[in-house]
């Protein structure tokens, strides 16, 4: 294979809106220079966090606005969904996305823009119907459902926001897919002791929407459901035990209830779809390159410029496994990027040192980039390791 061979290798880190506040724009594109930096992949959209920000100018604590964007919306490009994008409060006034094009443009670095989709609490509240609904009818109100065509046109309107009035190098996707019943914005408590498996049929959609997109495909979703909340009750009643039998995975499961395995390969039909289209639709007549936050997809290999593996946490050792095995699931044919991301922060790495040695690591095992995570949370010396770990990269 032959990833991305006329792309140098990027230098990317990950940074918030918020962090181009009260004038520190300039400077930050200066220092990201400095360092060694190429790219950066600027928040355009994202979820709530309580997040620590140990070298901010003014504050220590930030809780995000959820479900928020930080830029001012074409209000007619979402005219086929009955969801709008929330401007984050400190936006209402000030275009941030419209402040990191120009800046980043200034100082001769790449925007990719960091597009958080169906991870929207404050959009899944306001409007339930929308949502993933589980086998017994509860909600994930953190979850837009990808079978609901309001999601779908909004998600798809988001990206042409993006990428017709603000022209980035590239989009990238994170949450463009289903979502797990685990998300920890509140006190979540299990006594069952709920299995990978169990919350991921607790998390499985049957939103209205998504159920008759699958009878219409010829998919017996009801049969599904049965099979999700047999499973599900035998968990509860048996708890903290099995039932002899119960199932450990998803495919035993499917082995012995084949509706439900066409349901599960229905449901990821419609999460690869949403990205063709955003590529088909969204990106039409632009130059805007589209990125998932995903290990190598086949089915989305087609629509994506790029992929990504993760080694937070890892040694330069682990990371090079980890990016191998990556790589090695690559069709010889496909010559698009795998970007490494790298965590700053945590335990690793633990010096300016190891963190060469990890960059070095991934370049070698085959990555085509690095993406570091990120400026706002990373303690302050770690920020100041990456000059060191990027020299003649």
């Amino acid at each position: 294979m032959n990833l991305a061979p006329d792309s140098p290798f990027t230098k990317a880190l990950f940074v918030h809106a918020w962090d181009l506040e009260n004038g520190n724009a300039q400077h930050l594109m200066q220092w990201a220079r400095s360092a060694g930096l190429d790219t950066l992949c600027i928040t355009a959209s994202y979820h709530s966090g309580w997040l620590l920000q140990p070298h901010h100018a003014t504050r220590r604590l930030r809780w995000s606005e959820s479900g928020a964007v930080y830029f001012h919306p074409e209000e007619q490009l979402y005219r086929n969904t009955c969801l709008r994008p929330p401007i984050a409060a400190m936006a209402l006034e000030d275009d941030y996305l419209r402040l990191a094009k120009e800046q980043t443009e200034n100082a001769g670095l790449n925007l990719v823009t960091w597009t958080v989709g169906a991870h929207n609490t404050r959009l899944g509240l306001a409007h339930p119907a929308l949502t993933q609904h589980n086998a017994y009818g509860d909600i994930l109100p953190h979850a837009l459902s990808l079978g609901h065509d309001d999601t779908r046109n909004y998600l798809k309107a988001l990206a042409r926001d993006i990428a017709v009035n603000y022209s980035p190098y590239g989009i990238q996707l994170e949450s463009f897919h289903w979502h797990s019943v685990r998300h920890n914005h509140a006190h979540e408590r299990d006594l069952v002791g709920l299995s990978e498996l169990e919350r991921q049929l607790l998390s499985t959609c049957f939103n209205p929407s998504t159920v008759g997109k699958a009878l219409a495909a010829g998919i017996d979703a009801e049969a599904a459901r049965r099979t999700v909340k047999q499973t599900l009750e035998a968990a509860f009643t048996h708890a903290p035990a099995r039932p002899p039998g119960h199932p450990q995975t998803m495919v035993e499961l499917e082995a012995g209830a084949p509706e439900l395995g066409r349901y599960n390969q229905f449901l990821r039909h419609l999460a690869a779809t949403l990205v063709q289209e955003i590529r088909r639709e969204s990106l039409a007549g632009t130059s805007c390159r589209l990125y998932v936050q995903t290990v190598f997809d086949p089915a989305l290999s087609s629509a994506c410029d790029g992929f990504a593996v993760w080694v937070y946490g890892q040694s330069p050792e682990q990371a090079y496994d980890s990016v191998c095995s990556a790589i090695a699931s690559l069709p010889a044919n496909w010559t698009g990027e795998y970007h490494c991301y790298i965590r700053l922060g945590m335990g690793a790495p633990a010096s300016a040192a190891q963190l060469r040695e990890i960059v070095q690591a991934v370049r070698s095992a085959g990555a085509t980039g690095v993406y570091f995570y990120n400026y706002s949370e990373a303690p302050p010396a770690m920020l100041g390791w990456l000059s060191t770990a990027l020299q003649q990269v």
